[in-house]
């Protein structure tokens, strides 16, 4: 029987992502927190694109933003989760970067991109999100998870 996990890392693979490891919802922020910062209510995007644009600059955009913002490793290694069913119990996944690799292939069940990234350490994220009327990149810097503030957006 497939699992959420199973489903992750499938959805993932499919983007030509190269999975290493579950890595689940500790330490650092959380899926769930990470998710919560990205919908906050004075979140602006880095970039957008609208909902229907042709997705073939996609990756490029999201991989400028993510390495300025310090959530790519030099060895091309981050955290992701995205939307599947299950996938903020399953937490973190490690993945690398390989010459396949185009998150504009990390679509929801509409058909919109919908991800996160987060750096190794836990402090920042990049990720794509589909708004009313288009897709957001957007980069932040996070608490640590630890406190009353997890997830909560800091000064980028």
């Amino acid at each position: 029987m497939r699992t959420s996990a199973d489903n992750l890392i499938e959805h993932l693979r499919g983007s030509g992502l190269a999975v290493d490891a579950v890595v689940g919802n500790g330490p650092g922020p959380s899926v769930e927190d990470a998710w919560r910062a990205m919908a906050g209510f004075e979140v602006e995007p880095s970039a957008s694109f609208p909902l229907d644009a042709d997705r073939a600059g996609v990756h490029g955009l999201w991989l400028d933003h993510a390495r300025r913002a310090g959530v790519v490793g030099d060895d091309g290694t981050f955290l992701i989760t995205a939307v599947v069913t299950g996938s903020r119990e399953v937490g973190w996944v490690r993945v690398r970067l390989t010459g396949a690799a185009d998150v504009s292939r990390l679509v929801d069940d509409q058909g919109r991109i919908e991800f996160i990234a987060r750096s190794a350490s836990g402090d920042r994220v990049c990720g794509i999100t589909a708004e009313e009327y288009g897709h957001w990149v957007v980069s932040l810097a996070l608490q640590d998870g630890s406190g009353p503030d997890a997830g909560q957006p800091g000064v980028v």
